[in-house]
């Protein structure tokens, strides 16, 4: 499953802008004006084009947390480990391990895909246009670390693989959309999806410009002290929890 991932993000990164300029070429044909190709690829825009793309694929790493740690209850080999001597603890942090070398290996991916395109699409290089939004890189480990501590807190509480993700996609697709829609925006972003999804917004391309439309090109610090906040949340939920788990 970790390779189809890796193999999947490699596939969004290479083929993101193909795919978005075919899609600009078919909605030429009917539009009153012609759009415009472009590249995603150059830097410094290629950090925040690919981060924004990966972000879909989230879900999928989600799955990988959910199916490796609920296969411990489900073939009892949680209970053989706690019988050899681990402790509690020493389990919840070897799959908190997991997860952030999972984000890390999603982060290192982007990092070498958007060096190797940005040395391709890019006419003049510097060290500073290519450390310009460089700080998309660690969002991104930080979205996605976020979102798959939240999949290990589902994973944790149902211990059920085909539970566990029914229940990722009912809060993630249906009970926040709902809750969202109901708070103001002020309160809404602060809601765990809503605050993964804000760390990277739509990337502010010539596309965008064109209509008059403007999008965040920074990383809001706001947004990342909230994940931060919820990794630390949901990683307490999971101790607190599994101390008084019988197993």
């Amino acid at each position: 499953m970790i390779s189809v991932y890796a193999a999947l993000l490699l596939m969004v990164f290479f083929g993101a802008e193909k795919f978005v300029n075919g899609v600009l070429a078919n909605a030429s044909t009917t539009a009153p004006v012609t759009m415009p190709g472009f590249t995603l690829y150059s830097f410094p825009l290629v950090w925040q084009n690919l981060a924004f793309f990966a972000g879909f694929l989230k879900i999928f790493l989600a799955l990988i947390v959910l199916f490796f740690i609920t296969n411990e209850f489900s073939n009892k080999t949680i209970r053989q480990n706690i019988m050899n001597g681990m402790s509690r603890n020493q389990f919840i942090l070897s799959k908190l391990l997991f997860v952030v070398l999972l984000s890390l290996v999603s982060a290192a991916i982007l990092f070498a895909s958007g060096l190797v395109l940005g040395f391709l699409y890019t006419d003049e290089l510097t060290t500073a246009l290519i450390l310009k939004k460089a700080v998309f890189i660690p969002a991104y480990f930080l979205e996605v670390l976020t979102f798959g501590i939240l999949a290990m807190l589902i994973a944790f509480l149902v211990q059920r693989s085909i539970l566990a993700i029914g229940a990722l996609a009912l809060y993630y697709y249906i009970i926040e959309p709902i809750i969202s829609s109901m708070l103001p925006d002020k309160y809404a972003n602060y809601l765990p999806v809503e605050a993964i999804g804000n760390l990277i917004d739509i990337p502010n391309s010539a596309l965008m410009q064109m209509f008059g439309v403007s999008f965040r090109e920074n990383v809001s610090m706001q947004d990342a002290i909230t994940c931060l906040i919820y990794c630390g949340f949901f990683t307490v939920l999971i101790f607190l929890f599994f101390r008084r788990k019988d197993i």
